[in-house]
């Protein structure tokens, strides 16, 4: 896979983005936007770190875990009841990123043993 071309990971990227433009017609509610600018962040860097850097399975584990952590960020910050609107703008993008990081994965996997295959002697 060559670099920039993984849609899952522009899929991520554009969750993360998401995230962040969600803040602007979302009411605060407790730190629900810490969580968001945060969750969506991280889930820019480490889609663009996967673009950059492909056939890197890790990576692509470090998102998974990531849009994990964004899903549950509701609960984590407490803003999951009460205001639906908020912890829908951070489920939303966080079930899309992980399915995306979850389609790059095998992917990403064969490319690293394409490139990393044990050789015999």
């Amino acid at each position: 896979m060559k670099r920039w071309t993984a849609w899952q990971n522009w899929i991520a990227v554009a969750a993360g983005v998401y995230m962040l433009l969600a803040m602007t017609w979302t009411v605060d509610v407790g730190s629900s936007n810490a969580y968001m600018l945060t969750g969506g962040i991280v889930l820019i860097v480490v889609g663009v770190i996967n673009l950059v850097s492909t056939s890197r399975p890790v990576a692509e584990w470090v998102q998974i875990v990531v849009s994990l952590l964004v899903i549950a960020s509701p609960w984590m910050g407490a803003f999951a009841t009460g205001t639906p609107a908020v912890a829908w703008s951070t489920w939303i993008p966080g079930v899309i990123a992980l399915i995306a990081s979850v389609m790059a994965l095998q992917p990403a996997m064969k490319g690293y043993r394409e490139h990393h295959a044990v050789g015999s002697h």
